[in-house]
């Protein structure tokens, strides 16, 4: 570690250090259930902060937020709303938002979704026509009317509103591994639960992999964990990590435990996406229940009316005098005092934009801060030089530790809606063609049935396979997905492309570099409880760091379990107990 001894510095950080110090007794986030409700233990509290005295000088302390994504926004604001003002957010591109990126093609009112696309609102169980809310992604629903009321009579036009999303559609084509009608029409989904000989064939037919299967099931489907999910996740996930069953892969359970054969293990999970039990049973709880016949109901959707790059635009108004664009944070030390304490963060970074317009690269810059909160994903975070953290944080932040995926997205403007009409319109929803490689090809969900109206389609393609997508060029990447639209909708179709598309592959967009997170086994219960150790006074935060990881409402969870914790490590304790009950109340003393 660095040991500045400068008086200067450390005297201006001990100043808002002395606190902290004093009170060896205070509680501390990581002392709490970090893979469960740790926020039930934090409103648990009986501490109460120091005098006025020293709350105005803990309310003064210095913070650096790298990243100015939706993770390092919502922080910036939370902080202000308990009186925590003297941040700054340092973010290396020259837009905020992050993967919160909507862009309108072709000089059209017609958006492209490149990062989220859609939130889980309500479920409706078939068995007993229960209907319950996603609890966890209300906080993206709250932060919406928060900042609504916070632009109130000042800035209207940044109203955020929802709209449903379709994320099915009777009419959808699925062309991928399915049927055929006598006439080789491509069938539709409606089609196909009415006709399950159109749908596609189960990779076997033995009574091993039926009686294997349907073990699998037992543990992902059951309806009585997929209720607790939605209702409470985090309870969810410290009861899911208690059990073991982070503990051991899908194929290890069926290979080692179950004894089944290596052909009837390939069979299963090669059907599937996912390696690790929480993983997939987070996944049943919301995407894979979309009311066909074997699903358990049917998931509500929402979607942000403009696209989710409101957020951003919302929030702007509210951090824009402690924003600062174009700083590329390469390197973060900690500040010792000559007794090797910790008494705060040294942040250096490059002006992206001088360098680009310099012959030679610029020198870097730095200021001190008392704490620095890392709100970037980990692949960037491995391109800084950082303090010796402990080892399951170094892990999980190394090349060998969370694993991360990435996605591929092209919409292509059409000057009409062609896919409305006809025998069969498509509102909304994905269709799938015969070629594997392309995937999904999602339709837009407002604007149905407006006469002249052009139409956009956007291609989504995430994991190992957008990665092949981003190795082709623009042009190449356009005729691929053109081909697959005219191979649902007819030839005839290419007439009606405009020509203009707008393509992002996550992979290529520099200082971010990753589309979401997929850890893997026994990553959960190593890695999670060492972001809630604050570390040379570095705190990690970012959806790649909650039990959901790759939603909004992940890196809203972050911000409020950073914020929770620095305010903690500085005795700021009502106020840490304000933030977690505004933002995880909802949870507390729920049966």
């Amino acid at each position: 570690m660095l040991r500045q001894t400068s008086s200067a510095i450390l005297s201006a950080l001990w100043a808002c250090s002395s606190l902290v110090a004093a009170d060896v007794q205070r509680p501390l986030l990581k002392d709490f259930d970090a893979l469960g409700a740790w926020f039930e233990e934090v409103a648990s509290i009986n501490h109460t902060t120091p005098g006025h005295r020293d709350v105005e000088k803990a309310k003064n302390v210095s913070i650096a937020i790298v990243g100015a994504g939706i993770t390092g926004l919502s922080t910036a604001l939370m902080l202000d709303s308990v009186g925590v003002h003297n941040w700054e957010i340092l973010e290396a591109s020259h837009q905020i938002g992050g993967r919160l990126r909507t862009i309108y093609v072709g000089d059209t009112q017609e958006w492209a979704e490149m990062g989220p696309m859609r939130l889980p609102y309500k479920i409706k169980y078939k068995s007993d026509n229960a209907t319950l809310e996603y609890s966890d992604h209300a906080m993206t629903f709250q932060l919406a009317e928060w900042l609504n009321e916070m632009n109130r009579g000042s800035r209207d036009d940044l109203e955020i509103n929802f709209i449903p999303w379709i994320q099915h559609s009777p009419n959808e084509l699925l062309g991928l591994g399915t049927g055929r009608h006598p006439d080789g029409r491509i069938p539709t989904r409606a089609e196909i639960a009415a006709n399950s000989t159109l749908g596609k064939r189960a990779p076997m037919d033995t009574q091993e992999y039926k009686d294997i299967k349907a073990k699998m099931t037992d543990i992902l489907l059951d309806e009585g964990t997929l209720r607790e999910i939605q209702r409470d996740v985090w309870r969810a996930h410290g009861r899911v990590m208690k059990e073991g069953l982070d503990d051991i892969s899908q194929q290890s359970m069926m290979r080692n435990v179950w004894n089944a054969s290596a052909e009837v293990v390939d069979a299963i999970h090669g059907s599937t996406d996912y390696d690790v039990f929480w993983d997939e049973m987070h996944h049943n709880s919301n995407l894979a229940q979309d009311g066909s016949g074997s699903a358990l109901g049917e998931t509500e959707w929402r979607c942000v009316d403009g696209g989710f790059s409101r957020f951003s635009h919302a929030i702007l108004p509210h951090v824009q005098d402690r924003l600062v664009l174009n700083h590329q944070v390469r390197k973060i030390e900690a500040i010792e005092d000559d007794q090797g304490a910790t008494m705060g963060t040294k942040v250096s970074w490059v002006d992206v934009d001088s360098n680009r317009s310099q012959t030679k690269p610029q020198p870097h810059q730095a200021k001190s801060y008392n704490y620095t909160m890392l709100a970037v994903p980990f692949p960037m975070t491995r391109m800084m030089s950082l303090p010796p953290f402990s080892s399951p944080l170094s892990r999980a932040m190394a090349e060998r530790g969370l694993r991360f995926k990435d996605a591929c997205k092209l919409g292509l403007l059409f000057s009409e809606r062609f896919w409305e009409k006809g025998d069969h319109p498509i509102f909304g929803g994905y269709s799938t063609p015969p070629d594997a490689a392309v995937g999904a090809l999602y339709y837009p969900v407002y604007g149905h049935n407006e006469t002249g109206r052009p139409g956009l389609i956007l291609h989504y393609r995430g994991g190992d396979w957008s990665s092949r997508f981003a190795s082709l060029s623009d042009e190449q990447h356009v005729s691929m997905v053109l081909d697959a639209i005219a191979s649902l909708h007819g030839e005839e179709v290419r007439d009606l492309y405009t020509g203009d598309y707008e393509r992002l592959c996550w992979l290529d967009e520099p200082f971010i570099a990753t589309a979401w997170t997929r850890p893997d086994v026994a990553q959960h219960a190593l890695y999670i409880p060492s972001y809630q150790k604050t570390e040379s006074n570095i705190i990690i935060i970012g959806e790649h760091t909650a039990p959901t990881h790759a939603w909004v409402s992940s890196s809203l969870y972050s911000a409020v379990r950073g914020s929770v914790q620095v305010l903690l490590e500085v005795g700021l304790i009502d106020e840490a107990k304000e933030l977690n009950q505004r933002w995880m109340g909802r949870w507390i003393n729920m049966e």
